[in-house]
Parts: structure tokens; sequence; C-alpha cells
């Protein structure tokens, strides 16, 4: 499943990015990489999706998100 499929509340772990490396890089000076627990904050299917990993929140583009699997 990705990330853009992930329900408000549910916790999940970062399987894998489908993405160039640039931006692999980028995700993970987010704190966003393999094995990352996060908590989805808001996924209204449409539009961007918020995500908590710990205390910080993070601002995806749906496109992104439909690169990120998780478990």
């Amino acid at each position: 499943m990705t990330l853009s499929k992930l329900k408000k509340g549910t916790k999940a772990k970062i399987k894998k990015i489908l993405e160039e490396k640039d931006i692999k890089i980028k995700l993970t000076s987010l704190g966003l990489s393999i094995d990352t627990e996060i908590t989805m904050l808001k996924n209204d299917f449409v539009g961007a999706v918020i995500l908590a990993i710990g205390e910080n929140r993070i601002i995806l583009g749906r496109d992104l998100a439909k690169n990120i699997e998780i478990v």
C-alpha cells in the first residue's frame, strides 16, 4: 500500500521510496527514510497529506505520497 492511501489516525512504517535519488535525499533530510514510523494526521484523498514523525509534522504532495510504500 502507498502512503497516499493511509487513513487518518493510522500508523505505518515506510517500506520503500520509489523516487529519484535527489528526492530520496530530501525526504531523508525531513526524517522520512526506510523503517521510519509515521502517523497520518490528515488525508482527504485529494491534495496534500500531513504526517507526524514523533513531534514533527510534514506536509507531502499527493504525487510524492503515491511513491512511498508503507507496511
